[in-house]
């Protein structure tokens, strides 16, 4: 049976909101290659991804265990004014320093960090399938964002007007939110009154709930349902029996993370030998192509759910930490020559990064032994433990570039445009 109006609306409504949170986070990973050397900081590149990152760490320990009950309308709201203070101060930053750019990124990364928190947590409103829209959006943000910025710089466009030109973005995914998602009447209730079970509209609920846990139901065998909580349970007690629930799958995600980030920002920095006289546009901007290949392998195993599950997380992890070794010791010693060998790599590296994320949201939400007043807590976890592993790798990849691949790095930097 087809999926009815409302699915389809809060599906496009997601599937756009996720792309809008990333964006802009996105464009500026893109971007840290020409923003570090225009501030004569090519060595420091790992900043600007800590930036980008680790104050979101903190925008999700607020969401999760302090702001939990807030109002979400409130938490967008507040989300959209982030967004609008890093995208200017970054485009002003170009006639300021290095710490006013570094400042003001951190305002974007708190915006995509807290964004996805809330916006994952808003979901339990909504059918669990609905997360391939959320999932496909932040995966195709990737792509579009490194393609639009490599299209402006083409363009002969500086990095100030290329994040002037990202502004109304905000105000679009405001509407979304507000005008385009609709909660659906039989789940709205659903928490409140369960006398209704006889409509027509919650029958087909059910039944669709069913055949989703159905389809997982071999990947998540535990022997048992819902793990209740026990009578007098205290917060603290809570927080620790949630996160006995998803540590193994919030594990996996964070080191899939933190691998695909050292090897898509650290390595590839370094993949290519630096040569201010070739003009190959393929070679001069094969750092933001790296981050259109890697990004465009996210899309497509993002949106990949409705084809193909996948039960063993761990096997991604083991294969995205032997994929963080090759491009390790590619920045070192520069085996592989050819470029379009590296985008081909590089891709295969954001399939395994999109793959993980997809399949963990997609277990915790249907988990059976997580009871469904923990589940946003649950998955508050596991987008903490994202951020704590992209956080952890943008500290490795300063460590990278000032030890053994501290060679690698050129000593000067030519000035990118403003």
């Amino acid at each position: 049976m087809g999926k009815d109006y409302t699915f389809i609306r809060n599906w496009i409504s997601f599937h756009f909101m996720g792309n809008i949170n990333n964006f802009s986070y996105c464009v500026v990973n893109a971007a840290s290659g020409n923003l570090s050397a225009y501030f004569h900081n090519s060595k420091n590149i790992g900043i600007i991804l800590w930036a980008n990152i680790a104050f979101g760490l903190v925008s999700r320990l607020v969401n999760t265990f302090l702001i939990e009950n807030v109002n979400s309308k409130l938490k967008i709201v507040v989300n959209c004014l982030f967004m609008s203070i890093g995208l200017i101060g970054v485009a002003l930053s170009v006639y300021v320093n290095f710490g006013f750019c570094i400042a003001a990124i951190a305002f974007v990364g708190i915006a995509s960090s807290f964004g996805e928190s809330v916006i994952l947590s808003y979901m339990k409103k909504f059918p669990a399938e609905l997360v391939n829209g959320w999932s496909s959006g932040t995966g195709i943000a990737g792509v579009c964002g490194s393609l639009f910025y490599i299209a402006m710089i083409a363009a002969g466009l500086s990095n100030s007007t290329i994040f002037y030109m990202m502004l109304p973005t905000v105000v679009v995914y405001f509407l979304l939110f507000f005008f385009g998602l609709k909660v659906p009447n039989h789940l709205e209730d659903n928490n409140s009154n369960n006398k209704n079970n006889n409509t027509q509209t919650e029958k087909q609920s059910l039944v669709k709930k069913d055949q989703l846990i159905e389809d997982i139901d071999n990947a998540n065998d535990d022997g048992g349902g819902a793990e209740v909580a026990p009578p007098g349970e205290t917060k603290k007690q809570r927080y620790i029996r949630c996160a006995r629930l998803v540590w193994f799958n919030a594990v996996n995600l964070a080191l899939v993370y933190f691998f695909e980030y050292v090897a898509s920002v650290g390595g590839a920095d370094l993949a290519l030998k630096k040569d201010p006289h070739n003009d190959d546009f393929f070679i001069a901007n094969a750092f933001a192509i790296f981050s259109f290949c890697y990004q465009l392998g996210v899309l497509i195993s993002r949106s990949s759910l409705q084809f193909v599950k996948i039960k063993h997380i761990g096997v991604i992890t083991i294969l995205q930490g032997i994929n963080m070794v090759f491009w390790i010791v590619q920045a070192k010693y520069k085996m592989v020559t050819s470029v379009w060998v590296l985008f081909i790599l590089m891709i295969y590296c954001g399939l395994l990064g999109g793959a993980s994320y997809v399949n963990v949201f997609y277990l915790i939400l249907h988990q059976k032994n997580i009871p469904n007043e923990d589940r946003e807590l649950c998955i508050n976890y596991a987008a903490l433990l994202v951020t704590v592993g992209i956080t952890l790798a943008a500290c490795f990849i300063l460590v990278m570039d000032y030890t053994f691949l501290a060679s690698e790095v050129p000593k000067t930097d030519s000035s990118s445009s403003t």
